[in-house]
């Protein structure tokens, strides 16, 4: 039985695992471990991959269907039930984003219809002036799902209602579902062509299936800790609170868009009922501490939950303002996991950590 003991300071890659196996003969391949790839990247691409992308394209769909339902008929009850699609779409949209690779990467994805705060004076200009190109960097903040947050919820309803008989209002809600809708086909699509050259590539080296896998799960949960979390508790500017930055915050529906994120990055990491990235560690024997890492992974995912859980209603705002100590706490349990998942993970599976950390690569 190995065991991972974790080293502060930069150590590359290979220091790590000359570390990890050294025990070993000189000729020991430190990654040659009895494991069956491709049963965990069919299990990823069917059971996970497909399923969010199915959902979120049905969602968006339906999405669509409720921003046209409602410019032509702008009342209560269909913007009710624009605000309930926009909702179901978001939280679907959150279990999809999670795979940023192949077309979702093509298509920008994630980045392209998830970056909060948003810009209001920005969007309200180009409301005004009908003069905007939402694919451009300029506008990265006055589009996607944030930007519908704040065209459906910043008013009251009756203000709402009154602002939306401008039809420039209503061929910029347009637009932005369009792009959404647009985004999700095209990768729907590309994932179509893409998902058998996943499930049937071995490896470990930059770029193949399992790196890419390995790599997005760590760069979306530090999204997670960082922008969802972090950032509106000021943990980077000694906790001075900024709840106006969280993410939903005209609809107050924070929490839930949180705990569905760290709830499929935690199911990933498990594989459901087939392989996943835990059985895959467990087949290494590396222990930390003299336990299974995979085990330590679970018991971190689970401590975040519950932090998550114990705040109060669905607005991170409300709780940040309220209960600051407890969205300290949150923010606290989800950086904890970061050692074990992009660190010790990693390593253990001789895999590159290739992605460069930046809080603004959408959420």
């Amino acid at each position: 039985m190995l065991n991972f003991n974790y080293y502060q300071g930069g150590l590359c890659l290979a220091a790590l695992l000359f570390s990890l196996f050294s025990c070993g003969s000189e000729t020991e391949d430190p990654c040659a471990v009895e494991f069956d790839q491709l049963a965990l990247l069919e299990n990823v691409a069917d059971n996970f991959i497909s399923p969010a992308y199915n959902e979120l394209q049905i969602k968006v769909d339906s999405l669509n269907d409720a921003v046209n339902a409602f410019c032509a008929q702008p009342d209560a009850s269909k913007l009710q039930a624009l605000k309930s699609s926009w909702l179901s779409a978001n939280i679907a949209f959150q279990n999809a984003k999670i795979y940023e690779f192949g077309p979702a990467a093509d298509y920008q994805l994630r980045s392209s219809l998830n970056n909060y705060p948003v810009f209001t004076s920005r969007l309200e200009y180009a409301i005004s002036s009908q003069t905007y190109n939402l694919e451009i960097d300029s506008f990265a903040y006055t589009r996607g799902f944030p930007a519908l947050d704040y065209l459906l919820h910043h008013d009251s309803e009756a203000q709402i209602l009154n602002e939306f008989a401008d039809t420039a209002r209503q061929n910029y809600l347009k637009a932005v579902c369009q792009q959404i809708k647009q985004k999700v086909d095209w990768t729907q699509d590309g994932w179509s062509a893409y998902a058998n050259s996943f499930k049937t590539t071995e490896g470990l080296a930059v770029g193949s299936p399992l790196s890419l896998l390995v790599n997005q799960l760590n760069q979306n949960y530090e999204l997670f800790k960082n922008n969802k979390l972090g950032t509106p508790v000021g943990a980077k500017v000694s906790y001075i609170a900024a709840p106006e930055k969280t993410e939903a915050y005209y609809s107050g529906q924070s929490l839930i868009l949180a705990q569905t994120t760290l709830s499929a990055s935690q199911a990933l990491f498990n594989g459901g009922n087939g392989q996943g990235l835990d059985d895959y560690l467990d087949a290494t024997a590396v222990q930390k501490d003299g336990r299974p890492i995979s085990q330590l992974i679970n018991e971190q995912f689970d401590a975040a939950s519950t932090a998550l859980n114990a705040l109060n209603g669905q607005s991170l705002a409300d709780n940040i303002r309220n209960n600051f100590e407890a969205c300290k706490s949150a923010y606290a349990q989800a950086q904890n996991q970061v050692v074990y998942l992009k660190t010790d993970l990693p390593a253990v599976l001789c895999i590159n950590i290739t992605y460069a950390d930046n809080t603004d690569d959408g959420d």
